[in-house]
């Protein structure tokens, strides 16, 4: 799965959290086992934990010795020894020498403590005393306790060894011992224990969320600088692949499901296995014979996991391309407001909005529903096994084969398990399936390159540069057209030039400018720099030497400073208001309450399209390129400021090479060359005067625009 490729470089968190749900799920699982020592030990047992007591007095172990052989006795004699009257129990046994005592006095203590009962019958009162007179031996008065118990219906071991600990008791009142505080004290030490655990689990729960929130955070960080540096390098093929709609849910929506899910798998997807396996380990340890329950349960959730998530996913894989067609129209309505509103298609961009949104809302109500099914069958499961754990644990119980405490333990256990297969659910259901189709969608943004490439050897640019720029046998297509936009163009632009390119609306003049920046790349011939073919240049180094001022001006959120200085943020102030100035700008700027540090809304919203593109042309002539492109960035100039514009970029600049693209006359006139196209081919070349005398269509479009007597005066002179 993609997601996961995401979380490798988290591969040390990756551990430490491991290793804290470790913790945390050990901390859970002992508590039941805690739980149930408090209701065996604490409540029913009254604080006494084993039959091998703490201390014995000489009249119990006088009667347990009659009942023990040769290798019990000597193990006896080796765990307890005589301290004031009394047979106290060595310290420092370990576990094999402690559990083979327990198994050696259980049954004596409960043969004694069956003989001895109030209940028990004359002729075992009596056996009882001939054995402490030693009228009857070992074997006797186990054979008459057998029969007994067989007529009882025999005794399960866990009943022995209750009958053990009821003898332990009576021993202990005969010692004068207080049953009461030994109680408390045992149920003060286990309710200690129990708070620790909880603290612990706290920690490491804690420490889990932390860790893991953090990754979470770095992954989703990562990603969007990824992604955004990606597009960024995008040519405008692959952005318009994607649509900008999708990047932005792909760079936002996508990457939070990720960043979210991510950090349910580094707690959920980590601690749901352990705590299953775990909760398996403890219930396997618990003979209660009930382990059925909890295999018959997690195979019908694992049953409920696979169905849902087969019919879920190809659900998510759809919603995510309804957000983006959501976003797109969203987009588009709230950019075209005006014309929206100009054309009076409110009604028909609501329902368009509306038909989006339904589409939608369906898929969400789909996969709504899907999961309102699965968790109250996953409800279900859980009570139904609740409930069975309860029914066959009494049924144990009576039958002396069960504790109500590892009845209690086995449902903690069981719930346990069962909650682990519920988040395992949750998450291969529901966020695991949404979270893959977001990792895919944003993997095929990180695996797709550019159609414009860094060179892998690049040439140097020749120092110092003059700004030649030649096309040789240049033609194009945007990518899936099989149309060629360009044809075979061959011109040559001098060092210091001012050259322009004129033609009907849609014959390809800003797709020849934007080849030269290289926003793409010709399909066929090469463009040069001084002579070096673009392509061999790195991008840096070309579009370091080209100021670029696009058709439609683009401003960003900031202040008039720092938008005339985007291109070096350390420009100095008297470069920022010397292209202010050339570029007609500082007028208007100086009339703002805080002039250069006036403040510009997303998009230059708070100017006016002339102001915009003064601005742009200013931040372009801050750089001082040897290269400057005007992508018809003169129309929303008036006469005026456009001449004077042209005037100052001749004054200023006279070694400098600009290209403008242009559709009146007016600004083109004064141009040393002209470039005529006509449906993408080179039809005319030459200045002004020339090509009034021997280009048809510059005529048509000059005739379209200004008088014969206009057009006779060299460069436009009475726009002039």
């Amino acid at each position: 799965m993609k997601i996961f490729r995401f979380l490798k470089p988290e591969w040390r968190s990756m551990l430490l959290i491991t290793l804290l749900l470790i913790v945390q799920a050990w901390c859970a699982l002992a508590l039941p086992g805690f739980t149930s020592t408090l209701v065996d030990v604490g409540v029913q047992q009254g604080g006494i934990a084993s039959p091998a007591a703490d201390s014995l007095s000489r009249k119990a172990v006088g009667d347990i010795m009659t009942l023990l052989d040769d290798a019990q006795r000597q193990r006896f004699e080796a765990a307890y020894q005589l301290e004031n009257d009394v047979y106290a129990l060595r310290q420092g046994l370990n576990a094999g020498e402690f559990s083979a005592l327990e198994e050696d006095l259980a049954l004596p203590m409960a043969i004694l403590s069956m003989l001895s009962s109030d209940e028990a019958p004359p002729e075992a009162q009596a056996a009882l005393a001939a054995m402490r007179l030693g009228r009857l031996d070992r074997a006797a008065v186990m054979e008459r306790a057998r029969e007994m118990m067989a007529a009882q219906g025999g005794l399960s071991s866990q009943v022995t060894r209750q009958m053990a600990i009821r003898f332990v008791r009576q021993d202990y009142v005969a010692q004068g011992i207080d049953l009461d505080a030994l109680r408390a004290r045992f149920l003060w030490r286990q309710g200690i224990q129990m708070l620790g655990i909880t603290a612990l689990l706290g920690l490491a729960a804690a420490g889990a969320n932390f860790v893991s929130s953090r990754a979470a955070a770095r992954i989703g960080r990562g990603l969007r600088g990824q992604v955004y540096t990606r597009v960024l390098s995008f040519s405008a093929a692959e952005i318009d692949k994607f649509s900008t709609a999708s990047l932005i849910t792909r760079s936002t929506n996508d990457i939070t499901q990720i960043q979210q899910t991510s950090v349910m798998m580094l707690r959920m997807m980590l601690y749901a296995p352990i705590l299953a396996i775990g909760g398996i380990w403890q219930v396997a340890g618990v003979r209660t014979g009930m382990g059925w329950i909890i295999f018959a349960a997690v195979g019908v959730m694992a049953a409920l996991v696979v169905i849902t998530a087969s019919v879920v996913t190809p659900k998510f894989k759809l919603l995510q391309k309804l957000i983006d067609r959501m976003n797109q129209v969203t987009r588009e309505n709230l950019t075209g407001v005006p014309v929206i509103r100009a054309f009076s298609r409110q009604e028909h961009e609501v329902a368009r909005f509306g038909k989006a949104s339904d589409d939608l809302f369906f898929a969400y109500r789909f996969i709504n529903r899907a999961f309102s099914y699965v968790m109250p069958l996953m409800f279900l499961v859980m009570n139904g096994v609740s409930v069975m754990i309860v029914w066959f644990g009494a049924q144990g119980i009576d039958a002396g084969n069960m504790l109500v405490g590892d009845m209690i333990a086995f449902i903690s256990y069981a719930m346990l398990i069962i909650m682990s297969f519920m988040m395992i659910t949750m998450m291969s259901t529901v966020m695991l399936p949404r979270a893959e189709v977001a990792a895919q969608r944003v993997s095929e943004v990180l695996a797709t390159g550019t159609s414009v490439k860094e060179p892998e050897k690049p040439s140097a640019l020749p120092m110092p540069l003059k700004g030649e720029i030649g096309f040789h046998h240049v033609s194009f297509r945007y990518p899936g057209s099989d149309d060629e936009v360009l044809y075979n163009l061959n011109f040559t632009i001098r060092p210091g030039e001012t050259a322009a390119v004129i033609g009907a609306t849609g014959t390809g003049k800003s797709t020849l400018l934007r080849l030269i920046p290289r926003f793409f790349d010709p399909t066929e011939g090469k463009i040069t720099l001084d002579g070096v073919d673009i392509r061999s240049i790195t991008l840096d180094d070309l579009r370091g030497q080209i100021g670029y001022v696009p058709q439609q001006s683009a401003l960003f959120s900031g202040t008039i400073q720092s938008n005339i200085a985007y291109g070096d943020m350390d420009m100095s102030q008297e470069s920022v208001e010397e292209a202010a100035r050339l570029a007609q700008a500082e007028s208007f700027i100086l009339e703002k309450a805080h002039g250069y540090e006036d403040d510009i809304a997303q998009g230059g919203s708070n100017v006016s399209g002339g102001q915009k593109q003064r601005l742009s042309i200013a931040r372009a002539l801050a750089m001082k390129p040897k290269v400057l492109l005007f992508d018809d960035s003169f129309s929303a100039l008036d006469y005026r400021t456009d001449l004077a514009v042209r005037r100052g970029l001749k004054n200023s600049f006279p070694d400098t090479t600009v290209l403008i693209v242009a559709q009146r006359i007016a600004t083109v006139m004064h141009a040393d060359r002209i470039l005529v196209i006509d449906e993408g081919r080179l039809v005319g070349e030459g200045t002004h005067e020339e090509l009034m005398a021997t280009s048809e269509p510059y005529q048509q479009i000059a005739y379209s625009q200004l008088s014969e007597e206009d057009l006779a005066q060299k460069g436009g002179g009475r726009h002039e």
